[in-house]
């Protein structure tokens, strides 16, 4: 037996049986890692429920065996494209890898939590965020330009600011949008009536009096500017809460950069052309 097994011829027998064992064992491996198109129950739990969420009933066993038919199909084309490297190159592929990395960097990334010193240095910072935009109160009666006056506007008004007056609401034009607006800011008055109503509306000082005509683009209008608020800095403790959002926000975007700009240093970047 001793001699046997000192013969060459045996030994290269052995060896290849010993290769052939191994690449036996690792066909195997890979079959059951690649070759493998595994539907956990994990994975059929979520397709329910997200049935569920949509239709609001739970699947039936059709509905069931729909679902995981579509994804045996598309885990197999995903795997064959991946196996004919249909990913390579393509900019669409490449964007949502980066996309779910980033969202994998915001994930892991730690927020400490602010004290209160902390918030109240970004309040007084960022004055701007918490200041409520300039708005005004008013109320007004329509003239259609078509058939009015000027004639008609100054006796209008005076009738308006009569000791006695009638009811306003019965008097001017039929107008399509409201006839009172209360704490309307500057940009909304802008979108439904014009900058240039606005701009004249606001530079009118608030009182008793009616006033005008201010026109729009759909016509003049009296108005009775009740209130009107200038825009004033809103206190710390009325906003705290979004003072702390806003701080937060701007921690974990800063620490997501942080962690993308480490991940890019890793890299050797080379740009053709630019050597």
């Amino acid at each position: 037996m001793r001699q046997l097994l000192r013969e060459p011829l045996v030994h290269f027998v052995i060896v290849a049986l010993l290769v052939f064992a191994g690449h036996a064992a690792w066909t195997a491996h890979v079959a059951a890692r690649d070759g493998t198109i595994t539907v956990t129950q994990e994975d059929m739990q979520r397709m329910a429920a997200l049935y569920a969420s949509e239709s609001g009933v739970l699947p039936s066993p059709e509905d069931m065996a729909a679902m995981v038919s579509d994804q045996i199909r598309d885990e197999a084309l995903s795997r064959e494209a991946r196996r004919l490297e249909l990913d390579a190159g393509d900019t669409i592929i490449e964007r949502r890898l980066a996309q779910k990395m980033s969202f994998m960097v915001s994930d892991l990334a730690d927020t400490p939590v602010p004290d209160e010193t902390t918030l109240r240095a970004w309040y007084d910072a960022h004055p701007d965020a918490y200041t409520a935009p300039p708005n005004v109160t008013f109320e007004h009666v329509f003239l259609s330009t078509d058939a009015t006056t000027d004639a008609d506007t100054t006796t209008l008004l005076n009738t308006l600011n009569a000791p006695s007056p009638p009811d306003w609401h019965t008097l001017g034009d039929p107008f399509i949008l409201q006839r009172a607006y209360g704490d309307l800011p500057f940009r909304e008055t802008v979108r439904l009536l014009g900058t240039d109503f606005a701009t004249a509306l606001f530079a009118l000082d608030a009182g008793d009096a009616w006033q005008g005509p201010v026109r729009s683009a759909l016509g003049l209008h009296l108005v009775h500017l009740i209130a009107k608020d200038d825009g004033s800095l809103r206190p710390f403790e009325e906003v705290r809460s979004r003072v702390e959002a806003d701080w937060r926000d701007d921690a974990l975007r800063t620490a997501n950069e942080t962690a993308i700009a480490n991940i890019i240093k890793r890299y050797k970047v080379r740009i053709e052309g630019a050597e």
